[in-house]
């Protein structure tokens, strides 16, 4: 016999987690805002119903957006106009492992998992230590919080290549964290980037004035 329980595979959000991907199968996620876990909004294998829900999803949201991806050798793509796989998308299907998930919620630790701008989550932690000329310093350290390759050291981003640098705002006021993050995808650590404003209009780069379209820009330089 059915129960209540049964029939939350229903509901796409319950059935994502559990269901897996499958080779050509086209998926309408949330790209903004981003979160921990990907948040599948639409699954199909035809490309028009998914690109038809993906315009529809955006139209009805003002503060959300959504874009349209392939599942294609256990990633997620970008599509060109025929529905094919055109670039491996900077947003993924993150697995992140349990203990940083505990860690992030409770209220005894002085840590948190910080999403990227690329979408990629990672763990941050305030740590303190003494300098070799005694003095004690605090800082950030970020570490890699999935379930693969878990506990590593990082100062840049493993998916965009932005800096995860932090330093405890007492040490450095002027030190501004969300420089890199809060560009637009495609110019995170690139060193094209100019991102300064004049007379009311932005200039992305020299290169591409307003900025490349996806997260893919030819011109990119590290």
């Amino acid at each position: 016999m059915d129960t209540e329980q049964d029939f939350l595979f229903f509901n796409p959000r319950i059935a994502t987690k559990y269901n897996p991907f499958y080779e050509g199968e086209y998926m309408v996620i949330q790209t903004y805002p981003r979160e921990y876990k990907l948040i599948v909004e639409h699954r199909s294998f035809d490309y028009k119903n998914a690109k038809s829900h993906c315009e529809l999803e955006n139209l009805a949201h003002d503060y959300t957006s959504f874009s349209l991806r392939i599942f294609h050798d256990d990633k997620l793509w970008e599509v060109n106009y025929k529905g094919e796989p055109k670039s491996i998308s900077k947003q993924q299907n993150w697995k992140i492992a349990q203990e940083y998930l505990e860690a992030h919620y409770s209220t005894h630790t002085n840590a948190e998992l910080v999403v990227c701008q690329c979408s990629y989550p990672y763990f941050s932690s305030l740590t303190s230590y003494i300098s070799n000329s005694g003095q004690p310093i605090t800082s950030w350290q970020s570490l890699t919080c999935l379930v693969e390759g878990k506990g590593q050291d990082i100062q840049t981003c493993p998916n965009c290549n932005a800096s995860l640098v932090r330093v405890d705002e007492s040490e450095d006021d002027d030190f501004d964290f969300d420089d890199q993050v809060n560009r637009p995808i495609a110019c995170i650590g690139c060193a094209n980037y100019h991102g300064v404003e004049y007379e009311g209009n932005m200039l992305v780069c020299g290169i591409h004035a307003h900025g490349w379209d996806s997260e893919n820009c030819p011109d990119y330089h590290p």
